[in-house]
């Protein structure tokens, strides 16, 4: 049966269908209603399911000011539709599915498996169960990730899952459909697709090749983890932090979504040199950036329940 790459409509039909990625926005872990991709089955076909798909981001620890081991103990990532179905029937019959979640340590600045080591050798890190039930949100591994990643190095965080190999469409034995959650306004790090089912035999960023199509497919993911020596919880790309706006020209707004406070603020530039810090005892929610030579920066929020949340910023 042919496969083939389509957008995700309210009503996907089969094929390459849109989905979500890294967050730099007032909307971090947002996950839009339509605009992923996966090789799924056809368009002419009576059955529903999506095949083999690896949704894939890489992380540059440089990026967020990260100088040191880095602890990573919860990846969060958002779905946007996951369903079971039975063969002839695009209707959601109920229950979970494993998807698979890999980690890997790369000296490359694009996913390549050429220079990526996966840290738990041919096995995936964790697997994750979704249903249904978490269309539209996000789901992450819990206490089941403790991995660190060396100083300087790069990561790729990668998603699989295949809803057709080894299903049969029947009661018992469902097809499975997954599309990753994507929000192309607020995630602006590059995304990337690999199918071999639909001849994407290497990681592709959506929105060029053969997804060029596919510009919206901006995969949202959040990395939790740790100053393995300090032991201080640091959040990257949180949704509990949510800043605006991002790109920002002068001022620079923040706030948390919950009930948490920010007890320190730290700007800094990419070569590490600490450009704004304020000790935020009259809880300040904006920084001026006005004067800031246009670029990258990373925000560094340390919050009353001490963790700290960490955003890349990018000054126009």
């Amino acid at each position: 049966m042919k496969k083939i790459l389509l957008s995700m409509l309210p009503f996907a039909v089969a094929g390459f269908v849109n989905a979500q990625v890294i967050t730099q926005n007032s909307t971090p872990n947002t996950v839009a209603a339509t605009g992923s991709v996966s090789c799924a089955s056809g368009a002419t076909s009576t059955d529903y399911y999506t095949a083999d798909n690896s949704y894939l981001r890489l992380f540059k620890l440089s990026d967020y000011g990260i100088n040191y081991n880095y602890r990573i103990t919860n990846i969060a990532f958002g779905v946007q539709l996951a369903s079971r179905t039975i063969s002839g029937s695009s209707t959601d019959v109920g229950g979970t599915f494993p998807v698979e979640v890999w980690l890997y340590t790369t000296t490359g600045t694009t996913p390549n498996y050429a220079n990526m080591t996966s840290v738990s050798g041919t096995n995936p890190l964790t697997t994750v169960n979704v249903s249904s039930a978490n269309n539209g949100a996000m789901v992450n591994t819990g206490t089941s990730v403790n991995q660190v990643i060396p100083a300087g190095s790069n990561f790729v965080v990668e998603i699989w899952h295949d809803g057709n190999t080894g299903h049969d469409g029947t009661a018992a034995d469902p097809f499975e459909r997954f599309y990753m959650g994507t929000h192309a306004g607020a995630q602006t790090g590059t995304s990337y697709l690999m199918s071999e089912t639909c001849g994407l035999t290497t990681p592709t960023a959506t929105g060029s090749g053969a997804l060029a199509g596919f510009a919206s497919a901006r995969w949202v993911m959040t990395i939790t983890g740790q100053n393995s020596t300090l032991g201080t919880t640091e959040v990257i790309n949180s949704r509990d932090l949510q800043i605006y706006p991002n790109p920002v020209k002068d001022i620079l707004k923040f706030n948390f979504t919950n009930n948490l406070k920010s007890e320190s603020i730290e700007i800094y530039d990419m070569n590490g040199r600490v450009i704004t810090s304020i000790a935020n005892n009259k809880n300040v929610n904006e920084v001026n950036m006005s004067s800031y030579t246009k670029g990258n920066y990373v925000l560094r929020v340390k919050a009353s329940d001490g963790k700290v949340y960490i955003q890349k910023i990018i000054k126009e």
